[in-house]
């Protein structure tokens, strides 16, 4: 009786055990299929059947690895162990979900040089979560009835220790069998596509491989920035630039010549909402009309990354693209850059940026140093007289900031504007604009913060007319990132009158570029398609300056090859076809049609380029590193 009663608690313990790994197991599983599919990784549609089949044995293969190494690494903290991973992970998962939402990517182990970032975006964040995403932590309260059973049991029959010989060989057996399985699942993936867009490695082999994927580039990153260049590197820069076209007698240049500059950045602001009305209303009037006296490019689409608004700043600034994970603020914020303020500096131009938020946030404080800021004016600079969103209102930044600057000399002001940031919240209560059934939804709030947006750039005109300092100024007015995303599709797709698509909504991924040059007849609408990347040059050509490292073209005198935007993840979108690299399909301008991808995959191959040599130039600290640049 005694040797059965024996077998029987030995065989329920076991039993137990098993159970719980098992749950283990499922609860990943669960986890890592419902972070795929919310996100839209894998799929566009609300259902787990199109998930790729290679996704979910990748994913199975990693969670059994996971668990075969905690389950030999530990033994009588074992059960304890799985349930700190469990929770580690559903964390993970659930920051994945709400950085994908808002960035269109999972958290990058990068994030660590910006963690303060995080905390200052809680309200952007907090507007994406979703109440299914409990589903990270539903499962949690289970494992404490694993646990009370186990401690009964030991409690009430200590003399029964369990000893299982066949643990460790069978945890071995379980890791042999799902290193094989990935490997095959590695195997049927298209790898090279990572290098361009980590999105692919969560797409691919589920989000666990992903996060090994980003630590290990990151360590690899952290390593290689520090060696020297390679020939290959030095030689690959040096005739990307002795090739890129040059022209002799390029339209207006120098017209701006020693002019002020005024760079105005304003916070989500969107093409769409430019030349458009809601309920007969003009969204952006002074906009509109701002439009019909300077340059306008309608064809420009942002190239912004991880640092979402400092990679538009970045772009801007240097005519580099912005780092593929992270944000070059905090990566490289000690690089050599020819940027604009540095350039500037070099004429004897006194330069600012302005932004009225705290100096640590992307590292700004730091980061402006390099790109040849004098005098930053951050939040302790201004008198908060006026609250809109995160900070003063833009109305009252614009007039501080020009009460700060030294009119007496030429000067560079780069200004990064805050009211209209995302969840637009701010502007749930006012009434500057009747938005109709869009009232109280995102999409309603965003077109106020815009119509706000354009009375407070209206507001700084007259400020600079007032302060005589408007005429001999060359004013640049451009969006930074999407304001919208994918989340409120509908309503974004009903109120411009498309149909959702792939190629669709990236098409509406543009922001207005204005360049206004007072006193000139210099009005031009340019139609053809660029980025962020080739504001600088235009600015350049106006301004007469020898910038000659920039990625960047000048959209007033683009050579006869036609425009063109690459964005940081190798999409790439011309006046003739768009290439998505997360479908890896080509798409007629035009008419959206998909189209034979051996047409253009040599065009495709030669903008790539542009990454690759941008990369060099950061991650290599390469200005610095090369006597001749």
């Amino acid at each position: 009786m005694e040797k059965t009663r024996r077998i029987s608690i030995k065989n329920s313990e076991i039993i137990i055990d098993f159970i719980y790994y098992l749950y283990f197991i499922i609860a990943i599983g669960v986890k890592v299929f419902y972070l795929q599919f919310t996100t839209g990784l894998n799929i566009n549609e609300a259902s787990f059947s199109n998930l790729n089949e290679n996704t979910i044995r990748a994913a199975l293969s990693i969670i059994l690895m996971i668990f075969s190494i905690f389950f030999v690494l530990f033994k009588k903290r074992r059960n304890g162990a799985l349930f700190v991973v469990n929770l580690i992970l559903g964390i993970i998962f659930l920051g994945d979900t709400l950085y994908y939402r808002y960035y269109q990517m999972p958290l990058s182990v990068s994030l660590i040089y910006q963690i303060g970032v995080v905390g200052d975006v809680k309200g952007s964040m907090g507007s994406l979560f979703r109440l299914k995403d409990i589903v990270y932590f539903i499962d949690l309260p289970i494992y404490f009835i694993f646990f009370f059973i186990k401690r009964t049991i030991k409690k009430h029959y200590p003399l029964y220790a369990v000893k299982r010989r066949y643990e460790f060989p069978v945890a071995i057996l379980i890791a042999v069998v799902s290193i094989i399985m990935f490997n095959n699942c590695y195997k049927n993936s298209n790898t090279v596509l990572y290098n361009y867009d980590r999105n692919y490695a969560a797409k691919d082999l589920s989000i666990l491989y992903y996060h090994y994927y980003d630590t290990k580039n990151f360590l690899h990153d952290e390593i290689e920035k520090n060696k020297p260049l390679t020939a290959s590197d030095k030689q690959m820069v040096s005739d990307y630039f002795d090739n890129k076209q040059k022209l002799e007698n390029s339209k207006y240049k120098g017209i701006a010549k020693d002019r002020n500059l005024i760079v105005i950045q304003v916070e989500a602001l969107q093409g769409f909402a430019i030349e458009n009305t809601i309920e007969n209303q003009e969204i952006t009037p002074f906009l509109n009309k701002l439009i019909k006296e300077s340059v306008y490019m309608e064809n420009i689409y942002h190239q912004v990354a991880g640092g979402n608004t400092a990679d538009a700043e970045f772009l801007i600034n240097n005519s580099l693209y912005p780092a593929e994970s992270g944000a070059v603020n905090f990566r490289y914020p000690n690089n050599l850059y020819h940027s604009l303020g540095n350039i500037l500096k070099s004429q004897n131009y006194s330069t600012y940026a302005a932004h009225a938020y705290k100096p640590s946030f992307w590292n700004r404080q730091n980061f402006y140093i390099s790109e040849g800021f004098d005098n930053f004016f951050d939040l302790n600079k201004y008198n908060l007289d006026e609250i809109i969103g995160w900070a003063v209102s833009d109305e009252s930044f614009f007039r501080q900031t020009f009460d700060m600057i030294d009119l007496n000399n030429k000067f560079y002001s780069f200004n990064v504007t805050l009211s209209s940031h995302h969840p637009y919240d701010a502007f749930i209560k006012m009434d500057n604009l009747d938005v109709g059934k869009y009232k109280d939804k995102q999409l309603g709030n965003f077109l106020k913060a815009a119509r706000y947006d354009d009375y407070a750039l209206e507001r700084l005109f007259e400020i600079l007319k007032e302060k005589g300092i408007y005429d001999n100024s060359i004013i640049v007015i451009y969006g930074d990132h999407s304001a919208l995303f994918e989340d409120q599709k509908a309503d974004l797709c009903e109120f411009t009158g498309i149909e959702y698509n792939d190629f669709n909504w990236k098409k509406l991924q543009k922001i207005p570029a204005i360049i206004h040059v007072p006193g000139t007849d210099l009005v031009e609408r340019v139609e053809k398609v660029g980025g962020q990347v080739d504001i600088l040059p235009t600015i350049a050509n106006l301004m007469d300056l020898n910038m000659p490292y920039m990625l960047g073209k000048d959209m007033l005198n683009i050579p006869n090859d036609n425009g063109y935007a690459v964005l940081r993840y190798s999409s790439v979108i011309t006046d003739d076809y768009m290439y998505l690299s997360d479908t890896g399909k080509y798409y007629d301008m035009k008419t959206g049609d998909v189209i034979d991808a051996e047409i253009y995959a040599d065009d495709l191959e030669a903008k790539l380029l542009d990454l690759k040599v941008s990369d060099i130039i950061i991650n290599k600290d390469y200005f610095r590193k090369t006597k001749d640049r």
